[in-house]
């Protein structure tokens, strides 16, 4: 507490000599949300926000002049922390799917595309009331940080509403798009619609969440995580396999214990928004339609999410390119082995993600406090630390590639597809890092046109042509479709890493 006495003059100072908070958000506005002040329940004080750090004993180190190699670690700890307890409900479904039948995991795992599809709306609110609710602590206007969460919160149940009718029309023929087997049809559209009961609540405690980080508040999202997914792995294990003389619902009961997990996380988000923190606070006067500030909230979050966006539809046409390019497999089996492949894959885009989120809040903070150099060895040294976490796993995929899979389904056609395929993925874990957390990098700096012009490259140009060409014409499984994700990968982070080189994410004005 001395050593934040200490800075208020310099932190006066430096609000004073800012503007305003306008429509413009800068990068090291929207990325200040992932740091932690080390005190449970509390936000961000006024001119907290340029002195944000972490250490394992939670005292402030400084993320424009502390030790780079420290200041990346700890930054990224937390993050991964809350990414593992998010895996963990993954991996509880698609275990639990793949010790029913190769059928279960293809419905299991489409329907966790659709829930990323619904994540990246709900992302449209999120990333910009965590940007809005930043600027406006940061500034030291509580009001605005609050009316900006209370919109933020009306915004998720209007989507929330809106994602539950539109997708429980348009599964069916989603479903079909895809040709799944007439066996995994049915149970692919009864599991979505199923998952669809959650996804208001699910979209309350995705932007209540958001809006909590951007008050510099992380501990509570951790909380409010961590119980959802304990609930989650309860219920899910309840309904499927059922307690005493019930057996269950099977499949299905794996979406009813997600639906109950989100709802219980929901009413859990909104007792902490209803009771406050130290910024944020629900109030009836500012839960009125405010059209400008939803405006505004969106204004902010499209440019990020439709990259996102555009890579969730990529991942759609690779999933028709793997259904209908068996070769040697039924394609439920290789649409399980792509899923269960993906899961595993997890283990390592999870720990790059966290050490992504620390590049973004660091090259932020350091071009917004003029310091391009300081930014950029930021970058660098997270790739490099994510790197180092990553070579564990490609060892894992390696050598570990049937065990793995042989947890995740009891299908041995599922393991002798999918376990070649894995350990091909090993090879490409230094590419996966670099282009993760570089990406995090250059959005951290606000450069998000040159990421989203990446993308389309790599999908359209290589991810998709190749595999098609690999798993319909060469004849080579799964491998074959994930040669054009792997061509993908090296072609994308090589194309991040000579952004990042060249330096035009320095003169980006956001």
């Amino acid at each position: 507490m001395k050593q934040r006495s200490s800075r208020n003059g310099e932190s006066r100072n430096m609000q004073e000599s800012e503007p305003p908070v306008s429509g413009e958000v800068s990068g090291a506005d929207i990325v200040a949300v992932a740091a932690e002040t080390g005190e449970p329940e509390m936000g961000v004080r006024p001119g907290d926000v340029e002195s944000m750090s972490f250490s394992p004993a939670g005292s402030r180190r400084d993320l424009l002049t502390g030790e780079i190699r420290q200041t990346v670690f700890w930054l990224a700890l937390p993050v991964l922390g809350e990414q593992l307890l998010n895996s963990m409900v993954a991996w509880n479904d698609t275990y639990l799917a793949g010790h029913i039948s190769a059928t279960a995991t293809a419905a299991v795992g489409f329907g966790a595309y659709i829930s990323w599809l619904i994540s990246l709306m709900f992302s449209l609110v999120g990333i910009g009331a965590t940007a809005i609710v930043a600027r406006n602590v940061g500034a030291g206007s509580r009001r605005d940080a609050n009316v900006a969460a209370n919109q933020a919160v009306v915004l998720s149940v209007f989507l929330g509403v809106f994602a539950t009718v539109v997708i429980f029309l348009v599964t069916p023929a989603i479903v079909s798009l895809l040709d799944l087997s007439a066996e995994a049809r049915p149970v692919a559209v009864q599991f979505i619609r199923v998952d669809i009961v959650g996804y208001v609540a699910e979209s309350l405690t995705f932007i209540g969440a958001a809006c909590l980080r951007g008050a510099g508040n992380t501990r509570t999202p951790m909380k409010l995580i961590g119980a959802v997914n304990i609930v989650n792995a309860l219920t899910t294990w309840l309904f499927t396999r059922g307690i005493g003389s019930w057996g269950g619902f099977g499949t299905p009961g794996i979406a009813w214990g997600t639906a109950v997990a989100r709802n219980v996380g929901g009413l859990l988000t909104l007792y902490v928004l209803l009771r406050g923190s130290d910024q944020i606070r629900l109030s009836r006067e500012w839960l009125r339609p405010q059209w400008s500030w939803m405006a505004r909230i969106l204004r902010i979050g499209l440019p990020a999410s439709f990259d996102s966006g555009l890579m969730w539809a990529g991942h759609f046409v690779f999933l028709y390119i793997i259904t209908h390019a068996p070769q040697g497999y039924s394609k439920d089996v290789m649409f399980a082995a792509h899923i269960v492949g993906i899961r595993i894959e997890s283990l390592s885009y999870l720990p790059a993600f966290a050490w992504s989120v620390a590049a973004s809040t660091l090259v932020g903070q350091n071009l917004g406090a003029k310091q391009p150099d300081r930014a950029l060895a930021c970058a660098r040294e997270a790739r490099n630390q994510a790197m180092v976490v990553l070579m564990f796993a490609a060892a894992l995929f390696f050598f570990g590639a049937p065990t793995l899979f042989g947890f995740l389904s009891k299908d041995p056609k599922v393991i002798e597809c999918g376990a070649p395929a894995l350990r091909a993925l090993a090879f490409m874990q230094p590419f996966v890092a670099t282009l993760i957390v570089y990406l995090g990098a250059l959005r951290g700096a606000g450069d998000t046109i040159a990421p989203m012009l990446f993308t389309l490259l790599g999908m359209v140009g290589l991810r998709i042509p190749i595999a098609w060409l690999g798993g319909r014409y060469l004849h080579w499984g799964l491998l074959g479709v994930w040669t054009g994700m792997f061509a993908d990968l090296i072609v994308r982070s090589t194309l991040m890493a000579w952004r990042l080189r060249s330096g035009g994410w320095r003169k980006v004005r956001v």
